[in-house]
């Protein structure tokens, strides 16, 4: 991975840019719709029920809320309750990050020094980021975190905005009361067997994904590089990017725990059909891993078969 982030270039991409998964474009929160979404092709109603079905497959529990950004429709199970995020918090701790950009208290290219005894646990591919001691721009940073998911990354970017609380109050400035980020990663991995301290409900992240899709949370330079960088995402293929058509641009953050695996996003519908908010949490359930991210791309394309008309 190159030690170097060409803004310039994260910039242009936005959600269009899906790296080598997507080749349909995406409108942008700032690009007008020529005209309105179509109808859902089915009601929230028959929506929920299909989550329902999926969800209650999981046999622990489920949190699953789509919302069709540009109309508001939305349908959800589960969607109230709080469940553990995993790395899912860092899709909220990068925006903290990004006011605070936006705000001037940082900026992308500032450098960060990182000695390998702050490193946290991760896979080990991320962990070999930091054998030596090492300095990376806050772009850097959160490309690390965001894309790959790298623990030392989202701790280094904790400490520079102020710790957890500084996120979560930021969640609750913006509106979202259920979305609590009480930990570094370091932290809540020294006690695995404990209640995982960062929680959320799909309600609020699908509330936060259609916000900064609809460009009510970061101004644009800013927007533009979380899309970027969530467009990029490596960890999520089997999940969301798998329940929709070859092609269609998704741009997510995922989580996975030891009976937890999460995913939330933004999936853009063809032609004028607009995004579709996403956000899907399973914790405490027996089946396998993978069996679970098949049940995140079962939600994904029940939500994706709502809004799209088959001829």
């Amino acid at each position: 991975m190159p030690t170097r982030i060409l803004l310039a270039f994260v910039v242009a991409v936005g959600f269009s840019a899906c790296a080598n998964r997507a080749g349909t474009a995406t409108q942008t929160a700032a690009s007008p719709q020529a005209t309105a979404p179509p109808a859902p092709q089915v009601s929230e109603a028959e929506l929920a029920a299909r989550l329902k079905g999926i969800c209650v497959k999981s046999g622990g529990r489920c949190g699953a809320a789509v919302t069709h950004v540009e109309t508001g429709s939305s349908a959800a199970v589960g969607g109230e309750t709080p469940l553990p995020l995993y790395s899912v918090f860092k899709l909220p701790l990068a925006v903290e990050v990004l006011k605070a950009v936006e705000e001037g208290r940082l900026a992308l290219e500032q450098k960060v020094h990182v000695e390998p005894e702050e490193a946290a646990p991760g896979v080990k591919a991320n962990s070999d980021l930091w054998a030596k001691p090492a300095d990376r721009t806050v772009s850097e940073l959160l490309e690390l975190s965001v894309v790959r998911s790298d623990n030392t990354s989202s701790d280094k970017m904790l400490e520079l905005v102020g710790g957890p609380e500084a996120v979560t109050r930021r969640m609750r400035a913006l509106g979202l009361g259920h979305v609590e980020v009480r930990s570094s990663a370091k932290e809540f991995l020294k006690n695995r067997d404990a209640a995982h301290p960062n929680t959320g409900t799909a309600n609020d992240l699908a509330r936060l994904l259609s916000m900064l899709q609809k460009g009510e949370v970061l101004a644009p330079p800013q927007l533009e590089v979380l899309q970027g960088f969530m467009a990029r995402v490596v960890t999520g293929d089997r999940r969301l990017r798998a329940g929709v058509p070859a092609g269609t641009a998704v741009a997510d953050k995922t989580g996975t725990g030891p009976s937890t695996t999460n995913d939330v996003g933004i999936i853009t519908l063809p032609g004028d059909g607009g995004h579709l908010a996403v956000a899907v949490l399973i914790d405490g359930s027996n089946l396998s891993a993978e069996k679970q991210e098949d049940l995140i791309a079962e939600v994904a394309r029940a939500a994706y078969d709502a809004h799209v008309r088959r001829n």
